[in-house]
C-alpha cells in the first residue's frame, strides 16, 4: 500500500495543468556591419548566428517563467540549453543597407514558443539522462564553433583581401559544421514526436508489455509497468499487465484510448 501511495504521488507530478494553449512569438533583430572580405552569404550566416543567439536567450527567459517548467527544477543554463535544442528559429525580415561608409545587413528572426509543446519536450529530456548528456554536449559544440567563427571573423577584418582566401575557406567549413549539428538537433526533436505518432497509430488496449516494446522500443522512464515515451505515457493494467490507456501523465488521465 505504501508503494502504491508513493507511485500515486509521483504520478500526480505529471498531471497536466489545465490551461489554454499559449503560443508566444518572440523576435530579435541584429545588424551586421560587413567587412571587405564578406560576401552577402557570409554576412547572412554571421548575422543569423547573433540574431539566433538573441532570440533564444529571450525565449529561454520566457520559458523559465512557466510554472510547469519550474517544476522540473532545472538550472537556468539547462533551460537555455534544452530550449535551444527544441526550438526552431526562422528569418522573417532581411534588409541590406549602407551606413557610415559600410554595407550592412539587418536580420529579424522569430521563435514560436508553444508552452504546452515545449513543456512536453522538456519533460522528455528530463526523463532521459542520456538525451540530456547528448544535448548538453551538442550545445557546447555549437557554442565552441560559433566562438571559432567569431575568431576567424576578427582575423578576416584586418586581413588583406589578397590573403583572405584561406581564412574564408576555414570559416565556411565551420559554418558547415554548425549546420550539421543543427540538423542533428532537428532530427533529435523529431524523434521525440515520432514516438507519439507510433503510439497514436499502433497502440491499442490489451496489448502486452512485450508487444508495446516491439513497436516503441524501451521507454525513457517507468513507474511500475507504466512507460513514458517522450510525450506520452502508456499505462498497463496492474492485474493483466496489458495496455489500459494512453495519456500525458503517469496515470493516463484523461485516457486517450477511451473507457
Amino acid at each position: 500500500m505504501r508503494t502504491l501511495f508513493a507511485i500515486t504521488l509521483l504520478a500526480l507530478f505529471f498531471l497536466p495543468t489545465v490551461s489554454s494553449a499559449e503560443v508566444k512569438t518572440i523576435t530579435a533583430t541584429h545588424t551586421y556591419i560587413m567587412g571587405d572580405n564578406d560576401s552577402r552569404n557570409d554576412a547572412r550566416q554571421l548575422c543569423f548566428l547573433e540574431a539566433k543567439r538573441k532570440v533564444l536567450e529571450k525565449a529561454g527567459s520566457f520559458i523559465q517563467t512557466s510554472t510547469e517548467v519550474r517544476n522540473f527544477q532545472l538550472t537556468k543554463d539547462q533551460i537555455s540549453s534544452y530550449s535551444a535544442a527544441v526550438l526552431s528559429v526562422e528569418i522573417t525580415k532581411e534588409d541590406f543597407g549602407f551606413s557610415n561608409g559600410h554595407n550592412t545587413l539587418s536580420l529579424t528572426v522569430k521563435a514560436d514558443v508553444d508552452v504546452d509543446d515545449v513543456q512536453k519536450r522538456l519533460a522528455a529530456i528530463v526523463a532521459d539522462k542520456s538525451l540530456q548528456e547528448r544535448i548538453t554536449a551538442q550545445q557546447q559544440q555549437i557554442q565552441q564553433l560559433e566562438q571559432q567563427v567569431q575568431t576567424l571573423n576578427s582575423r578576416l577584418s584586418v586581413a588583406p583581401v589578397r590573403s583572405s582566401g584561406e581564412l574564408r575557406k576555414e570559416r565556411t567549413v565551420v559554418f558547415g559544421n554548425i549546420q550539421e549539428l543543427e540538423n542533428i538537433k532537428i532530427a533529435a526533436a523529431q524523434r521525440i514526436t515520432a514516438k507519439t505518432d507510433l503510439i497514436r497509430q499502433y497502440i491499442i488496449k490489451n496489448m502486452t508489455i512485450g508487444e508495446v516494446a516491439q513497436i516503441l522500443g524501451q521507454p525513457q522512464q517507468r513507474i511500475g509497468d507504466n512507460a513514458f515515451y517522450g510525450e506520452k505515457w502508456v499505462c498497463f493494467n496492474d492485474s493483466t499487465h496489458t495496455v489500459s490507456g494512453v495519456g500525458e501523465n503517469a496515470i493516463c488521465y484523461p485516457n486517450e484510448l477511451g473507457k
